[in-house]
């Protein structure tokens, strides 16, 4: 490109920018009469209205979700090995204290028993016969006919075949006893709630054939958040809710763990309730509605009275410009925002903290109210 042709578009550029600035400009407006005012304007004290928060009278609550638990749980092992040969219950079946649920090799333990008894007869009859020959031998010493190695020697006799009675009668019981814990029975009332018996195999001593929940009533356990430790002083109880049911429960308060668990922070409530109706089954879920025992006072601000965009803050006027302060906020509830921690009762806050900012001028219109009038 020439230079003559470099100065034309120079030239030309210089036009548009000169007409691009007197159409922006066209009436001479930007002068500094104008920016003043507008300045003026921009610094003007915007009108505030103040509230204090409401203060509330309530009994927080928190709703979690809990477990029906059995009241006691008993694991049903046999105390004799051998073979299953029948099991009479089935899991959700009701069972008494003492009901037979299984039989194990009855017949081999009836053999044993058996035996047992016919030993012992063998012993009482070898006890009776040594008994006679050691009277016959206590005539004969006494006058002297036969010498004392021989009277001593039926005396061993007699205490040994009296010994061997003893032996058999504890034989005896054992195998009696063996054979009556050759049937597995309940070790208390409840429900059967696992069964892991079938008939055919074999089973050791102390192996798990049955789950056994004890007793008519059930635990209900719901783990609560830490921060409600020191609210549960003098809780007696709580209400649940079961699937498929509206009506609400009531549970009587049974523990409340000491210790919070390090990882999720919370701890168990354990309840204890009644099961009428049968509804209740170890393993169900509930809606557990946890009430802390005692009123307390809570503070209460709408919720364009709080900003919550980064952190939860609200907005005061101190020296004719707004200042920010800092709050922890809680429940959400009716358009209104719980201030748990940063506010004190019957401080002033403004009342609406959309487009206002730290420092911003503003005028204080009418006295503070309470934020539920």
């Amino acid at each position: 490109m020439s230079a003559r042709h470099r100065s034309q578009l120079i030239i030309i550029a210089a036009g548009l920018l000169a007409s691009a600035l007197s159409a922006c400009h066209p009436s001479g407006e930007d002068s500094p009469e104008a920016a003043a005012t507008t300045r003026e304007a921009a610094l003007a004290p915007r009108e505030v209205r103040l509230i204090t928060p409401e203060v509330r009278e309530e009994r927080p609550s928190v709703q979690l979700v809990g477990e029906v638990r059995a009241f006691d749980s008993v694991a049903v092992a046999p105390e004799v090995a051998g073979k299953v040969e029948a099991v009479h219950v089935e899991v959700g079946d009701r069972v008494r204290s003492g009901q037979p649920l299984a039989e194990i090799d009855r017949s081999t333990y009836k053999i044993y028993l058996d035996q047992s008894e016919a030993q012992l007869l063998a012993a009482q009859a070898d006890l009776e016969l040594a008994a006679k020959e050691l009277e016959r031998k206590r005539d004969l010493v006494s006058d002297n006919t036969i010498a004392q190695a021989t009277f001593d020697q039926a005396k061993a006799a007699h205490d040994l075949a009296k010994a061997q009675v003893a032996s058999a009668e504890a034989a005896r019981s054992l195998a009696q006893r063996n054979w009556e814990r050759s049937v597995v029975r309940a070790p208390a009332a409840g429900a059967i709630t696992h069964r892991s018996a079938v008939a055919g195999q074999w089973t050791d001593v102390g192996q798990r054939l049955f789950e056994l929940a004890v007793g008519e009533k059930f635990k209900v356990a719901a783990r609560v958040p830490a921060a409600w430790a020191a609210q549960l002083s003098g809780l007696e109880g709580f209400d649940f809710t079961v699937a498929g049911s509206a009506a609400a429960r009531h549970a009587t308060l049974y523990s409340i763990d000491p210790v919070v668990n390090e990882s999720s922070r919370s701890f168990e409530v354990v309840g204890i309730a009644d099961n009428p109706d049968g509804a209740l089954r170890p393993g169900m879920f509930t809606d557990v509605t946890l009430q802390a025992p005692r009123s307390q006072r809570s503070l209460w601000l709408p919720v364009p009275a709080v900003a919550t965009s980064d952190m939860s803050q609200v907005m005061v006027v101190e020296n004719g410009a707004i200042a920010l302060r800092r709050v922890q906020v809680g429940r959400r509830a009716d358009g209104s925002i719980e201030i748990v921690d940063g506010l004190e009762e019957g401080q002033a806050v403004v009342a609406e903290v959309a487009g206002l900012h730290r420092g911003a001028p503003v005028r204080i219109v009418g006295d503070a109210t309470n934020a539920n009038s």
